[in-house]
């Protein structure tokens, strides 16, 4: 009972925090979608770190270390490169450049330097890539929500997916971008909380150290889980690399993160924001993998390891603090669910609406679109969840390869890069996506398709943009960049 208590004492809080944010608001979509870009270094940074780690962590990721073991550790330092490169790289970068072009969305900021059809077909190809991709990883995080309640509560999934989607719309529609912010301070230090408490509970439960690996080793498949290489060879051992080293290569093309970038009030948030974000994922993801590994040298096995959280929580902690801890997971899946719907809805709302068909609507009826536009997303990734969506991880990985290469690639070089054109964008985004999609139906057994789907895309980028001459760099920004390249 003490369990469920604090669980929802923590939900109703995160409810009522992102409706009271409702009250700071401003008419229109920069104040909707970046909160007036003046997020500062603590919001920025825990923001950006949330809405980057969604339930695949506390609950796929903590799942996959279960299954396979040690080896798993290879996606810190990968993880902790890519958030560096983020923050010192492309961060400022990206925020000077939207701010000084007036860009609100991610397509905005690819089209601001083209003219023309291109600047149409960019934006579309954007648009159309964000909502499939973000749709489906919105629908994982409320098949998260599902295991979620299912777990701890013993709900049916369906009523978990139907609960996590309501809180999740519900404070996202009240206070757009700046409610989105606020609350996911709150949910990145609960989730950092649980990952540093809970495998020191369950290794003190095991004995210790000496203890736990001797309990892993006698397992039937201890060799694999002790191994640092999970005894991978040949082949083999280049996707299982390609893999948990490939998964970073996606940062720098999430749309909801990068829009945290955007969002930031200035060069020194960005600067101070890097430490910090930095350092809390590092934690966060030494204490996922190590909570599956301990787990898995508790349980021996379990049915469904993306449930240990849940269940460790609840078996070995008393219920005032067990309903912190599970609530982490949901703190994780809203953290990053009503990012999406955010940037889902922008591309409805604005891309398509004000940008792509040139409507021009008032400030009251720009804040309904805004709304009703995160409404029926959220309603569309819900059904979805609900007869489709069960294992978290995979789902993930699927739609985090496509954005990561769509994206990726072309925003790299076109920050650092002047000679960038808009037919290497649109020809990079496209092999990108394309490549991410199909491999993932074909060869995805044998290497993990972001890392192919990126290069290619890189690759194309560079080679088209050589040939093409149609990118035109404004005075203004050209005198922010540093051709590095």
């Amino acid at each position: 009972m003490s369990t469920t208590l604090s669980f929802w004492f923590y939900t109703i809080a995160i409810m009522a925090v992102g409706m009271y944010s409702a009250r700071y608001g401003r008419p229109g979509s920069a104040d909707f979608f970046l909160a007036g870009r003046g997020i500062g270094t603590w919001v920025s940074a825990l923001s950006a770190s949330a809405s980057a780690e969604s339930g695949w962590v506390t609950l796929g990721l903590v799942g996959m270390a279960f299954q396979t073991g040690i080896g798993a550790l290879w996606i810190i330092p990968g993880t902790v490169i890519a958030f560096l490169f983020n923050w010192l790289v492309i961060a400022d970068r990206l925020r000077r450049q939207a701010h000084d072009q007036g860009s609100i969305t991610l397509p905005d900021v690819f089209t601001a330097n083209f003219t023309g059809w291109h600047a149409v077909a960019i934006r579309v190809l954007a648009m159309l890539i964000i909502l499939s991709m973000l749709s489906a990883y919105v629908a994982a995080q409320f098949s998260a929500a599902g295991k979620m309640f299912e777990a701890m509560l013993d709900w049916p999934y369906e009523a978990g997916v139907i609960v996590g989607a309501i809180i999740v719309i519900s404070y996202t529609i009240s206070g757009g971008f700046r409610a989105v912010a606020w609350t996911d301070v709150l949910q990145a230090l609960l989730m950092i909380s649980a990952m540093l408490i809970l495998p020191l509970v369950l290794l003190v439960h095991l004995g210790g150290i000496d203890s736990m690996w001797q309990r892993l080793g006698a397992l039937e498949d201890g060799t694999t889980l002790t191994a640092p290489f999970a005894d991978q060879f040949g082949m083999a051992l280049v996707g299982f690399m390609a893999m948990w080293l490939g998964i970073p290569l996606g940062y720098c093309g999430q749309p909801h993160i990068l829009v945290r970038y955007m969002a930031t009030r200035d060069t020194t948030a960005i600067r101070r924001g890097a430490l910090i974000s930095t350092t809390w994922v590092f934690l966060l993801f030494t204490g996922a993998v190590l909570l599956g590994v301990f787990a898995r040298a508790w349980y021996g096995s379990l049915n469904d390891p993306e449930t240990v959280l849940p269940r460790v929580a609840g078996e070995l902690l008393p219920g005032l603090l067990a309903g912190p801890m599970i609530a982490a997971v949901l703190a994780a899946i809203c953290s990053t669910a009503d990012s999406q719907l955010l940037v889902s809805a922008s591309a409805v709302s604005h891309d398509l609406y004000v940008r792509v068909l040139g409507r021009q609507p008032d400030n009251q009826r720009i804040v309904f679109l805004n709304r009703l536009a995160v409404l029926l997303i959220g309603l569309i990734a819900m059904v979805v969840a609900l007869v489709k969506v069960r294992v978290i991880f995979d789902f993930v990985l699927y739609a985090w390869a496509g954005l990561g290469a769509a994206f990726g690639p072309a925003l790299i070089l076109m920050l650092l890069w002047r000679r960038t054109s808009a037919a290497g964008v649109i020809a990079g985004m496209l092999v990108g996506f394309i490549t991410a999609v199909v491999w993932r139906m074909t060869l995805h057994n044998y290497l993990y398709e972001l890392a192919p789907a990126f290069l290619l895309a890189f690759v194309t980028v560079w080679l088209v943009s050589l040939f093409t001459s149609e990118h035109k760099v404004p005075a203004s920004i050209g005198k922010q960049q540093k051709n590095v390249l």
